[in-house]
């Protein structure tokens, strides 16, 4: 007797059904009831960083992990100096940013 095989997944996520999005909700609701501190607690991690996608925190650790390795091992004058222009270009940079993101959504 053979098994039936099942469909091979697709690389493009399909869409929740009615069903789904409900299970989802009453399993929310059900560890929200049984457990609230670790209801809120998984709550809390992921909103401090829900407006950040993925691919920009990914290159701001590795932006960090590369400046901290450089004033490690560069001489002091030139760490220093790392020092001073990464305290001078993230502001403007961020700066720069809230202002781009003020001008397309007002």
């Amino acid at each position: 007797m053979t098994t039936p095989r099942l469909p091979e997944p697709s690389d493009e996520p399909r869409p929740l059904s009615d069903h789904e999005k409900r299970a989802l909700q009453d399993l929310e609701h059900r560890l929200a009831d049984d457990d609230p501190a670790l209801s809120m607690s998984l709550r809390r991690s992921a909103a401090w960083r829900e407006h950040l996608p993925d691919r920009t925190l990914n290159l701001a650790i590795q932006v960090g992990v590369v400046l901290v390795l450089l004033v490690v091992v560069l001489p002091t004058p030139w760490a220093t100096a790392i020092v001073v222009v990464t305290l001078i270009a993230v502001p403007g940079a961020l700066a720069v940013m809230a202002a781009r993101r003020a001008e397309r959504d007002p």
